[in-house]
């Protein structure tokens, strides 16, 4: 069995050497790409490549011998490719060959990343250990070379590479929120990202709160958004091609706010008449409780409040806040302890009425109906209102709404006769009439007494309608006057007597006539042939003086000076009324020619120049016509 192997491997040779020559450009097998395939088994087989002078002459010489590679799994077998990707940390390189007399033992290299790990020479032809390595990350290549002895005692080497990668190390993670690194099992509200980093990197896995399986993404890193429905616990890991997987981390997305709850029995929006607690709790880490009472400040005092029944009655509001901001809604209850006691308000204008209280937070029912407090109630008849202050206590109240009357239609009575008034009611229109019945005249008496003039009387006049009528009563008494002087007369103004009646006060004045002067010759001088004159009155001394003898002298100068001051006025009058004069005449000797009466015409034109001569002589002779008037007046 042994020869025909040799015969063989003689009859091949050749063609070996052939194949190889054929293939010294064929590119070496490190251009491969590494597969990703692993075996886990105890034994397997490695399919690296026969290379002469760096260039792959032959695949794994299987006919030969068989490299083999052991980990510390306890059983199984498997296969390797050239360039497998495993996760190894331990390894054992054997050879078992299968053709004892044509190869040799020579030598074996095992590098990482270019680096020797381990290498030794060989000997021998039998099946055998060739070396055993603890395995970390890197590229490895294994040279194992053998040498071929042919028939003619001559030998070739022959090195045999088997490439493999060891990646024995889970992917590298990092759990951050808003940027910075948050820690396994932590709370935020801000955005989650988790990634991952490995050579090998196969998926990504994640796990929302509401799913109970992990879901994959090939991007080497998710980013879980800040927001309400992404809210609760979220796991991630990674994973290598080789399954090597990261721890599963957690981290709890906040963007829910707390969860506030009432003490049994009191419901939020509702009312209580006795002591209650609100506890806030947030499943993300710690809340905070916010209370306040009605306009007030809020405050807080940790999770927990209790309002006990002895506080003030009224809205208390309630609000959470968690460690992230994420804030409830505010809530209220209302505390109400006190008796619901109303008051009913009626109206001064009609016969509606409204009810009031003093609380807020009350509610009332009419009839059964719900009832707004102050709301006008107007409808007639019997009414039942209850009054609730929302907490347990009730109190009822009853009441009527009578018909309001007010006057539709109305006429009055009189003296004489008898009226009738009309009253309707103003919510619901019921009529209803009442008599007005007579009551006669109701007079009144003014009495008037006589005066000087004139009889006195009495005056009757009905207080109801007006009706005067009037008798007589007591006759004239006449004037009873007293007279005195008012004004005293004098000589130039007369006086005034005043009678007036002791009675009545009428009042009359008579004149009293001025007495005049009673003037006599009180002094006479003579100066150069004048003489002068002084007359004096003996009632009220008013004295004046004449002068005789040089009466035309002061006569004519004044009338002279009278002439002198409108002489021009005059001469201009006369000059106007000259050329008016032309002008007329010059009118009617024109009309004349034409008419053709020459005689007129003549006529007319001898008047004119004897109008002119007289107005000329009026002017020249008027100042010795003044002179001479003078002297005749004097």
């Amino acid at each position: 069995m042994r020869i025909k192997k040799k015969e063989i491997l003689i009859a091949l040779f050749p063609v070996l050497m052939l194949f190889g020559f054929a293939l010294l450009f064929v590119p070496a097998g490190g251009a491969e790409t590494a597969s990703a395939a692993t075996s886990r088994s105890a034994v397997c087989t490695t399919q690296g490549k026969i290379e002469s002078k760096g260039n792959v002459i032959a695949d794994a010489p299987t006919d030969f011998y068989t490299i083999t590679m052991e980990s510390k799994i306890t059983s199984g077998t498997g296969t390797l490719e050239n360039y497998a990707l495993i996760d190894w940390t331990y390894a054992t390189f054997k050879v078992k060959n299968t053709d004892y007399g044509t190869n040799e033992h020579a030598r074996y290299t095992l590098k990482r990343d270019g680096e020797v790990v381990s290498s030794n020479a060989l000997s021998g032809r039998s099946s055998t250990t060739i070396c055993s390595v603890e395995l970390t990350n890197g590229a490895y290549e294994f040279t194992y070379v053998s040498t071929y002895w042919d028939a003619h005692k001559s030998y070739q080497d022959f090195p045999y590479v088997f490439h493999f990668t060891v990646d024995n190390q889970a992917p590298t993670y990092q759990l951050t929120a808003g940027g910075l690194t948050l820690q396994n099992g932590a709370a935020t509200a801000k955005n989650i990202t988790f990634s991952a980093e490995d050579e090998h990197f196969d998926r990504l896995y994640y796990k929302s709160p509401s799913s109970s399986t992990f879901r994959s993404t090939a991007s080497k890193s998710y980013t879980v958004e800040a927001k309400t429905s992404n809210s609760g616990q979220w796991s991630f890991y990674a994973a290598d091609s080789l399954g090597q997987r990261t721890e599963t981390i957690t981290a709890y997305m906040d963007c829910l706010p707390p969860t506030m709850t009432c003490s049994s029995g009191v419901s939020f929006g509702g009312a209580t008449s006795k002591a209650f607690t609100v506890s806030a709790s947030d499943a993300g880490g710690e809340a905070k409780l916010y209370v306040k009472y009605e306009s007030e400040e809020w405050f807080t005092n940790g999770s927990r409040y209790t309002v006990p029944d002895t506080e003030r009655n009224g809205r208390y509001y309630f609000y959470a806040e968690d460690g992230f901001g994420n804030k409830t809604d505010t809530k209220w209850v209302i505390l109400s302890t006190e008796e619901p006691l109303g008051r009913m308000e009626q109206s001064s204008s009609d016969n509606s009425v409204s009810f009031t209280w003093d609380s807020d937070y009350w509610s009332a029912t009419l009839d059964g109906r719900t009832y707004y407090k102050d709301t006008v109630i107007v409808e007639e008849g019997d009414h039942t209102l209850t009054l609730d202050n929302n907490a347990g206590k009730q109190k009822t109240y009853h009441f009527t709404i009578d018909h309001y009357y007010v006057v539709s239609q109305k006429q009055d009575a009189t003296c004489k006769e008898s009226g009738w008034v009309q009253y309707e009611c103003l919510q619901c229109g019921d009529v209803r009439e009442e008599t007005l019945y007579s009551a006669g005249h109701r007079y009144g008496v003014q009495k008037a007494p006589a005066s000087c003039t004139e009889q006195g009387e009495n005056i009757y006049t009905c207080s109801v309608c007006g009706d005067t009528y009037r008798e007589p009563s007591g006759v004239p008494t006449g004037h009873s006057y007293t007279s005195h002087i008012v004004k005293e007369a004098t000589c130039t103004e007369d006086g005034i007597n005043e009678s007036v009646c002791d009675v009545c006060g009428d009042t009359i004045q008579t004149k009293i006539a001025a007495k005049g002067h009673n003037y006599s010759i009180t002094n006479v001088e003579s100066t150069d042939g004048n003489t002068r004159r002084t007359y004096t009155c003996s009632v009220c001394g008013n004295s004046y003086t004449q002068e005789l003898g040089d009466q035309y002298e002061n006569v004519s100068n004044y009338v002279e000076y009278l002439f002198e001051q409108y002489a021009p006025y005059m001469y201009w009058v006369l000059l106007a009324t000259a050329g008016l004069w032309s002008i007329a005449i010059g009118v009617a000797i024109i009309i004349a020619v034409k008419n053709e009466d020459k005689a007129k015409a003549k006529k007319m034109l001898v008047n004119y120049v004897i109008g002119l001569v007289i107005i000329f002589a009026i002017v020249v002779a008027c100042p010795y016509l003044v002179r001479g008037i003078a002297a005749l007046v004097t």
